[in-house]
């Protein structure tokens, strides 16, 4: 219990100390520890307060209004401006971004920090933040100022320290001389301008320090201190070494805006500030600057490696790749690892290595008509992505549109090939001949429209012959399954088949065809025998008639046919014979019975036939 106590306990101090611009990663991660911390408390005690602390999160992760996502943003802006900042400027605008942050919200706490730390900088944008916070009405609390560190006196460092690392400053001036003093000897001169040449020298200023060195060896021409605070000077002259803190702050600003040009590309307005930048060091006593005189030999090289740049891209727009890279290579050795040299030499050498290969290619491309029209396009593919990188390049344009002319001439033979093999299916009578033209017909018109999308004509082609290769693979697949019915023999798989084969009668010539229907007529005339066999006239009949229909046509007028039909013709005869014979003899018999009792029969069926009536006869009395 005490553990989840103090867990909630921290979790309630994150969540105060949370800052109004949270990002939602941070909210997120405290609700995972909310809702674990909420499943941990149930039914306990601190169920009512982990409930309460997940729907302030929950509150504090609702989207936000416009306004405060728009304090969010102005808030990042100023305090990466406040972190990167390499002048007043800088800290400048970050004010201004702040200053519309107040116009949205002047309470917020960051707003003011951001404010506090920007007035630190210089007591110029103090004055400035001091009046954009009495504007809404706001004080700033200054900050408790750090306490100075405790002087610490040390002895001036011997002539042999690096005069490239001088330590820290002393006190120039020189020290008052006692009142009562008797004059100073020599030695005690040479100690005393020691001591002004080394304050001299770690000051920055190496002109006095060899007049003061001078004076020295006047006095003591074997002082090796003098001899080393001069040399050092008087190379630190030659060589331009000024300390930082001799330069005015207008030439220091000057310097830093003219690097900023620089990277910026503007070299003209660099190389005037750092003109200007080199007279106020001078008029400041500063005769020679080595930043400023090695800066203005670079733009000067800059500002010819822009110029040769330039020369190479006119080059290079008039085709001429070999002078533009010779151009970018000058400009790579006047600014050595220049990116945009560097650029442009990767591009030259890249698009005429991309080029030589590819007429090397177009003059070397042999094979099949498909495999040189698929090389055909991987080349004006390559060409395109060059065209992207220079798209006024004659050259390019030139190979483009005579591999075009190649490619064209290429769909030409592609169309003329397969409307000759389209044409020859019609005089081929074998099913698998006629597919195989077929098929290749349209591998040729595939190959065609590929390169050539929009043509209504090839489409229209490729759609007819894709259809009559559908309907012939159709076909063989029916002929292989009809055999396969016949050879069952079976009457239903037999009327199967003899359905199937019928609507294949644009095959009426494949000789396979003919010779499935043939083996179906077989086994069709099989069953009249047997029908005739059995002395079934009417099933032979019946099966004779559908050898009369489709498909049996295609195969002409049979003799097995006709002959078959003559023995059905010939058994109803003497059928019909036989039939007649039998009503003969029972005619016969009919009428020898009737012969034979016609009195009795004629006496009973006299009353019948004329029966007694009641007219009056006379009778003689």
């Amino acid at each position: 219990m005490a553990d989840l106590r103090q867990q909630l306990d921290a979790l309630r101090r994150e969540l105060d100390a949370l800052p109004a611009s949270a990002t939602a990663s941070q909210i997120a991660q405290l609700e995972s520890e909310a809702r674990l911390l909420l499943a941990q408390s149930k039914n306990t005690q601190y169920e009512d307060e982990a409930r309460q602390l997940f729907a302030d999160l929950a509150r504090r992760s609702a989207p936000a209004s416009p306004e405060a996502a728009n304090v969010r943003g102005l808030l990042r802006r100023a305090r990466i401006r406040i972190e990167i900042a390499g002048d007043e400027d800088d800290i400048d605008e970050a004010i201004d971004i702040l200053a519309e942050a107040l116009d949205y919200d002047p309470d917020n706490p960051e707003t003011q920090e951001l404010l506090q730390q920007a007035a630190e900088r210089s007591p110029h944008l103090g004055l400035k933040v001091q009046g954009l916070l009495e504007r809404y009405g706001l004080e700033m609390t200054p900050r408790a100022p750090a306490p100075p560190p405790a002087p610490v006196r040390r002895d001036p460092p011997p002539p042999e320290y690096d005069y490239e690392q001088p330590p820290p400053a002393y006190d120039a001036s020189p020290a008052a001389p006692p009142l009562a003093a008797p004059e100073p000897s020599s030695r005690e001169m040479v100690g005393n301008l020691i001591s002004e040449t080394s304050q001299a020298y770690y000051s920055g200023d190496y002109q006095r320090t060899i007049e003061l060195a001078n004076r020295i060896l006047a006095l003591d021409s074997s002082n090796a201190q003098a001899q080393d605070y001069r040399q050092k000077a008087e190379d630190n002259l030659l060589r331009g070494v000024v300390p930082d803190h001799r330069i005015p702050f207008d030439a220091r600003v000057a310097y830093n805006r003219a690097n900023s040009l620089v990277r910026a590309g503007n070299y003209d307005e660099a190389e005037r500030l750092y003109r200007e930048a080199r007279d106020l060091a001078a008029r400041a006593g500063i005769t020679s600057w080595k930043d400023v005189e090695q800066a203005l030999l670079d733009i000067q090289d800059l500002a010819l490696a822009r110029e040769m740049l330039a020369e190479g891209d006119r080059l290079l727009a008039a085709d001429d790749w070999d002078g533009a890279l010779q151009k970018y290579e000058g400009a790579m050795r006047v600014v050595p690892n220049d990116p945009l040299s560097q650029e442009r030499i990767d591009l030259v050498r890249n698009v005429r290595q991309q080029f030589d290969q590819a007429a090397v290619q177009l003059n070397t491309t042999s094979g099949s008509l498909s495999e040189r029209a698929r090389e055909f396009q991987d080349l004006l593919n390559s060409l395109a992505s060059m065209r992207q990188l220079l798209p006024s390049s004659d050259r390019l344009r030139q190979l483009s549109r005579e591999i075009e002319d190649r490619v064209e001439d290429i769909i030409a033979q592609l169309f003329n090939q397969a409307q000759g093999a389209l044409a020859r299916t019609d005089s081929v009578t074998v099913l698998d001949e006629r597919l195989r033209l077929t098929s290749e017909a349209v591998r040729l018109l595939e190959s065609a429209s590929e390169l050539t999308p929009t043509d209504n004509e090839i489409s229209a082609l490729l759609q007819r012959a894709r259809q009559s290769e559908a309907n012939m693979a159709e076909a063989r697949h029916v002929m292989e399954r009809a055999s396969a019915l016949i050879a069952q023999n079976y009457e239903n798989e037999l009327s199967q088949a003899r359905t199937m084969l019928s609507g294949l009668r644009d095959q009426a010539q494949d000789p396979r065809y003919r010779m499935i229907v043939s083996d179906l007529l077989v086994r069709h005339l099989e069953r009249v025998e047997v029908a005739l066999d059995n002395g079934d006239p009417q099933t032979a009949q019946r099966w004779l008639d559908l050898c009369k229909d489709e498909p049996f046509r295609i195969l002409g007028r049979r003799t097995e046919i006709m002959r078959l039909e003559e023995s059905v013709r010939q058994m109803r005869r003497q059928r019909y014979a036989i039939w007649g014979v039998t009503g003969v003899v029972i005619l016969i018999v009919l009428a020898a019975v009737g012969f034979a009792t016609k009195d009795p029969i004629q006496n009973a069926l006299d009353p019948i036939l004329n029966p007694p009536s009641e007219t009056p006869r006379p009778t003689s009395t």
